[in-house]
Protein backbone atom coordinates (compact mmCIF):
# COMPACT_ATOMS: atom_id res chain seq x y z
CA UNK A 1 0.00 0.00 0.00
CA UNK A 2 1.21 3.26 -0.94
CA UNK A 3 0.99 6.16 1.72
CA UNK A 4 0.25 9.59 0.77
CA UNK A 5 3.05 12.25 1.26
CA UNK A 6 1.51 13.83 3.70
CA UNK A 7 0.43 11.02 5.82
CA UNK A 8 3.78 9.23 5.79
CA UNK A 9 5.58 11.15 8.81
CA UNK A 10 2.61 10.40 10.93
CA UNK A 11 2.46 6.60 9.63
CA UNK A 12 6.68 6.40 10.98
CA UNK A 13 5.76 7.95 14.19
CA UNK A 14 2.98 5.45 15.25
CA UNK A 15 5.22 2.75 13.40
CA UNK A 16 7.95 3.93 15.56
CA UNK A 17 5.98 4.55 18.62
CA UNK A 18 3.92 1.32 18.13
CA UNK A 19 8.01 -0.60 18.28
CA UNK A 20 9.25 0.95 21.17
CA UNK A 21 6.07 -0.08 23.20
CA UNK A 22 6.35 -2.44 25.91
CA UNK A 23 5.14 -5.61 25.11
CA UNK A 24 1.60 -6.69 27.26
CA UNK A 25 2.65 -7.66 30.97
CA UNK A 26 2.24 -11.01 31.65
CA UNK A 27 1.91 -11.75 35.42
CA UNK A 28 5.17 -13.44 36.67
CA UNK A 29 4.77 -17.22 36.67
CA UNK A 30 3.78 -18.09 40.38
CA UNK A 31 5.51 -21.34 41.35
CA UNK A 32 4.06 -21.65 44.88
CA UNK A 33 0.84 -21.16 43.65
CA UNK A 34 0.94 -23.75 40.65
CA UNK A 35 2.26 -26.13 43.31
CA UNK A 36 -0.61 -25.93 45.73
CA UNK A 37 -3.03 -25.99 42.41
CA UNK A 38 -1.57 -29.97 42.50
CA UNK A 39 -1.98 -30.48 46.53
CA UNK A 40 -3.16 -34.22 47.11
CA UNK A 41 -2.05 -35.19 43.39
CA UNK A 42 -0.20 -38.33 43.64
CA UNK A 43 3.21 -38.55 41.86
CA UNK A 44 4.94 -41.53 40.64
CA UNK A 45 8.76 -41.75 40.67
CA UNK A 46 10.43 -41.79 36.98
CA UNK A 47 13.89 -40.91 37.49
CA UNK A 48 15.95 -40.98 40.70
CA UNK A 49 18.73 -38.68 39.42
CA UNK A 50 19.89 -39.68 36.10
CA UNK A 51 18.62 -43.80 36.70
CA UNK A 52 15.27 -44.39 34.85
CA UNK A 53 12.69 -46.11 36.91
CA UNK A 54 10.36 -48.34 34.60
CA UNK A 55 6.66 -48.66 35.02
CA UNK A 56 5.67 -51.75 36.81
CA UNK A 57 4.52 -54.40 34.41
CA UNK A 58 1.19 -54.55 33.72
CA UNK A 59 -1.13 -56.60 35.56
CA UNK A 60 1.05 -55.38 38.62
CA UNK A 61 -1.50 -55.42 41.38
CA UNK A 62 -1.94 -52.68 43.39
CA UNK A 63 -0.49 -51.61 46.88
CA UNK A 64 -3.57 -52.67 49.24
CA UNK A 65 -2.95 -50.20 52.74
CA UNK A 66 -2.13 -51.42 55.94
CA UNK A 67 0.10 -54.46 54.39
CA UNK A 68 3.14 -54.77 52.36
CA UNK A 69 4.02 -53.03 49.43
CA UNK A 70 3.61 -54.91 46.32
CA UNK A 71 6.97 -55.49 44.76
CA UNK A 72 8.36 -53.34 41.67
CA UNK A 73 5.82 -50.67 41.65
CA UNK A 74 7.14 -46.77 41.36
CA UNK A 75 7.48 -44.84 44.82
CA UNK A 76 4.70 -42.21 45.15
CA UNK A 77 4.83 -39.02 46.85
CA UNK A 78 1.36 -36.87 47.32
CA UNK A 79 1.19 -33.26 49.53
CA UNK A 80 -1.49 -32.04 51.40
CA UNK A 81 -1.88 -28.81 52.97
CA UNK A 82 -3.09 -28.68 56.16
CA UNK A 83 -1.13 -29.19 58.37
CA UNK A 84 1.58 -29.24 55.32
CA UNK A 85 2.84 -32.84 54.87
CA UNK A 86 3.55 -35.42 52.28
CA UNK A 87 4.14 -38.67 51.77
CA UNK A 88 3.92 -42.12 49.81
CA UNK A 89 5.81 -45.23 48.99
CA UNK A 90 9.19 -45.50 48.82
CA UNK A 91 10.63 -48.69 47.07
CA UNK A 92 9.74 -50.88 49.70
CA UNK A 93 8.31 -48.12 52.82
CA UNK A 94 5.82 -45.95 53.59
CA UNK A 95 6.97 -42.93 54.32
CA UNK A 96 6.25 -39.38 55.49
CA UNK A 97 7.35 -36.03 56.44
CA UNK A 98 6.29 -32.57 57.40
CA UNK A 99 7.57 -30.11 54.21
CA UNK A 100 8.36 -26.29 54.10
CA UNK A 101 7.45 -23.98 50.75
CA UNK A 102 8.07 -20.78 49.90
CA UNK A 103 8.20 -19.65 46.33
CA UNK A 104 9.89 -22.59 44.39
CA UNK A 105 11.98 -23.19 47.58
CA UNK A 106 10.61 -26.92 49.21
CA UNK A 107 11.99 -28.91 52.07
CA UNK A 108 11.16 -32.10 53.49
CA UNK A 109 11.94 -31.59 57.41
CA UNK A 110 11.00 -34.57 59.10
CA UNK A 111 11.51 -37.97 56.89
CA UNK A 112 9.96 -40.86 58.67
CA UNK A 113 8.94 -44.27 57.11
CA UNK A 114 8.22 -47.77 58.12
CA UNK A 115 10.74 -50.10 58.90
CA UNK A 116 11.20 -52.53 56.19
CA UNK A 117 14.98 -53.55 55.90
CA UNK A 118 15.59 -52.88 52.55
CA UNK A 119 17.81 -50.06 53.16
CA UNK A 120 21.80 -50.91 52.21
CA UNK A 121 24.32 -47.88 51.66
CA UNK A 122 23.61 -47.39 48.09
CA UNK A 123 20.02 -49.13 47.55
CA UNK A 124 16.96 -47.74 45.48
CA UNK A 125 15.72 -46.66 49.19
CA UNK A 126 18.59 -44.99 50.76
CA UNK A 127 19.26 -42.91 47.28
CA UNK A 128 15.54 -42.05 47.48
CA UNK A 129 15.03 -41.08 51.00
CA UNK A 130 18.49 -39.10 51.07
CA UNK A 131 17.29 -37.23 47.72
CA UNK A 132 14.24 -36.17 49.37
CA UNK A 133 16.25 -35.28 52.16
CA UNK A 134 18.79 -33.35 49.86
CA UNK A 135 15.59 -31.30 48.18
CA UNK A 136 15.66 -27.69 48.28
CA UNK A 137 13.87 -26.11 45.25
CA UNK A 138 11.39 -27.86 43.07
CA UNK A 139 10.00 -27.22 38.93
CA UNK A 140 6.69 -27.84 37.69
CA UNK A 141 5.08 -28.07 34.55
CA UNK A 142 1.51 -30.12 33.49
CA UNK A 143 3.76 -33.10 32.81
CA UNK A 144 6.35 -33.41 35.79
CA UNK A 145 7.75 -32.54 39.06
CA UNK A 146 11.05 -32.20 39.61
CA UNK A 147 12.74 -31.97 43.01
CA UNK A 148 16.02 -30.16 42.51
CA UNK A 149 19.02 -29.95 44.70
CA UNK A 150 20.54 -26.08 46.07
CA UNK A 151 22.53 -26.25 42.79
CA UNK A 152 19.80 -27.46 40.63
CA UNK A 153 21.02 -30.82 40.53
CA UNK A 154 17.80 -32.82 39.51
CA UNK A 155 17.02 -35.02 41.81
CA UNK A 156 13.93 -36.57 41.60
CA UNK A 157 11.41 -36.77 38.67
CA UNK A 158 7.71 -37.57 39.21
CA UNK A 159 5.02 -38.05 36.78
CA UNK A 160 1.70 -37.73 37.50
CA UNK A 161 0.51 -41.53 39.34
CA UNK A 162 -1.11 -43.66 36.40
CA UNK A 163 0.96 -41.09 33.54
CA UNK A 164 2.47 -44.13 31.51
CA UNK A 165 2.37 -47.20 34.02
CA UNK A 166 -0.16 -49.57 35.93
CA UNK A 167 -3.43 -47.51 37.61
CA UNK A 168 -2.30 -45.90 40.76
CA UNK A 169 -2.16 -47.41 44.28
CA UNK A 170 -5.46 -46.46 46.22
Amino acid sequence: MRVPSPLRPIVAALAFAGACARPEERPAPDPEADFRARLGREWALERLGAQEIPPPPPGTPRDTPGRDLVPGRRPTLRFSAEPPGAGGRSFCNGYGSPYELRGDSLRFTEIVSSAVGCDSPDSLETRFFRALRGTRRFALDSARLVLLAEDGTRLLTFVPAGAGSAAPSP
